[in-house]
């Protein structure tokens, strides 16, 4: 079971990198690809936010069956699906790319959407299992950390490629690094022993109607996800092309390279801010949550009205950084808190259910039980238990997985309208409200619910 673990976090870590990678290529390619393709402004916005849409759309509901798919048809197999989705995927991607086939690009991005994000649901949940009693928002930060790589490398390398080889081969790039990928977490599948590929044997795991024993703060935490991550996810479809336009008179290459200077910063502060609020004194997730949104807001309207980018870029990171392991972390607490309120339900109901016997008087005896008997008994019980509680925190993830990937398939799609009728101006004042609203609900956790 151990390696099993190991396994899927060993894994989870490089595919974090991979998804990073695939995900935000789109928006790297930039004006080169809508050359490439001869769409116009407008049409161009609005296939980038179809292919950010068309990834996120089957994430919409995907997440909320990961842990049922663990459960029926076993981790190595539903790993081997999920890299051949993302493959297939970019391969469909690249072919329709290099034949200037706009429907074609939006199938493969679909393929890589319905492998991207099960696996990170299932290493959250192992983290917050492993480290639920220790440095919990460090472990958390590590994984989102890693995650930010795949970002920026692909805002730096890929405007690169374009400028020596041309959009197409940048699109093959992407490619190659998902056949690599794929092509060792194969070889690895293979050779781990000991990984899971049955699902449970035959025994009946209680998962009845499970949502409603989420926390009003859980779902608070829900809409805090979608306004922070409708901004967070969202803001590179147009970065690129934004910061080109409005600071470097049309320079995709520059635009490229400080685009990345969020997700380089919070890249490198993720862990920082990890191990600072694994501290008593600052694991005070809504506050920091009201801070991530007014520095995120601020930001966005210095990006408006500043003659340089690098400062604003630089605040971002570091909301960004802060924003993911508040957020997380705060997840963790009120999932592992719901799991053990379940519990302490569960032996309470239990008590009640089983006679008191007094055993001061020889003539009465309770019901005899032989040791073994009793030992497998209650082995048995804390398995199930523990899975009860493994499928209830999966499910949490799920829950907000798809919550996230709501908000970035249906944000996109109200940008490009807005885009196309007030600009990029518009954009950022899109950006400026989601912060202000996020804060309001970060603000209202805080002074009503201890976290």
């Amino acid at each position: 079971m151990d390696h099993d673990r190991d396994l899927r976090v060993s894994i989870g870590r490089h595919w974090h990198v991979l998804v990073a990678v695939l995900y935000d290529l789109p928006a790297a390619l930039s004006v080169p690809l809508q050359e490439h393709l001869g769409l116009s402004g407008s049409r161009y916005a609005y296939l980038v936010s179809a292919l950010y849409t068309a990834y996120a759309a089957p994430n919409t509901i995907l997440p909320f069956f990961s842990g049922f798919a663990v459960d029926r048809i076993g981790e190595r197999l539903l790993l081997f699906a999920t890299l051949g989705s993302v493959l297939v995927g970019q391969l469909i991607f690249s072919v329709s790319a290099n034949l200037k086939s706009p429907p074609g690009m939006i199938l493969g991005r679909i393929f890589i959407g319905l492998g991207g994000e099960i696996v990170g649901v299932l290493g959250s949940e192992i983290t917050t299992r492993w480290f639920k009693d220790k440095q919990l928002s460090l472990a958390l930060a590590m994984v989102l950390s890693i995650s930010r790589l795949g970002s920026v490398a692909t805002s730096f390398f890929i405007p690169g490629i374009i400028d020596i080889s041309g959009v197409v081969y940048a699109v093959w790039f992407g490619s190659l690094v998902s056949s690599g990928v794929a092509i060792a977490g194969s070889f690895y599948l293979l050779a781990a022993r000991g990984i899971s590929s049955t699902h449970h044997n035959g025994q009946s795991i209680d998962t009845t109607n499970p949502v409603h024993q989420f926390t009003r703060v859980f779902w608070k935490l829900a809409l805090i996800c979608v306004l922070g991550y409708g901004g967070i996810n969202t803001f590179p479809i147009s970065a690129q092309r934004f910061l080109a336009k409005w600071f470097y008179g049309g320079d995709q290459r520059k635009a490229g390279a400080v685009t990345g200077i969020p997700y380089f910063l919070s890249g490198a502060l993720v862990p920082l801010f990890g191990l600072v609020m694994n501290m008593k004194f600052f694991q005070n997730y809504p506050l920091s949550l009201c801070a991530t949104n007014i520095m995120m807001g601020t930001a966005h309207l210095l990006l408006l009205y500043t003659a340089q980018p690098i400062m604003p870029l630089c605040l971002l990171g570091v909301a960004y950084a802060l924003y993911g392991v508040a957020f997380w972390a705060a997840l963790a607490r009120s999932l592992l808190s719901t799991v053990e309120s379940k519990s302490k339900k569960a032996i309470l109901d239990s008590s009640d259910e089983n006679p008191h016997y007094d055993t001061r008087y020889g003539t009465i005896r309770p019901p005899t039980t032989s040791s073994g008997d009793l030992h497998d008994t209650n082995d048995r019980t804390n398995e199930l238990e523990e899975a009860c509680a493994d499928s209830l925190i999966t499910l949490g993830y799920g829950i907000m997985t798809s919550l996230n990937n709501l908000s970035t398939a249906v944000v996109p799609i109200f940008l490009a309208k807005v885009e196309t009728l007030v600009g990029f101006k518009g954009l950022e004042l899109v950006f400026i409200i989601l912060s202000l609203l996020g804060f309001c609900t970060s603000f209202q956790l805080l002074i009503t619910e201890i976290l």
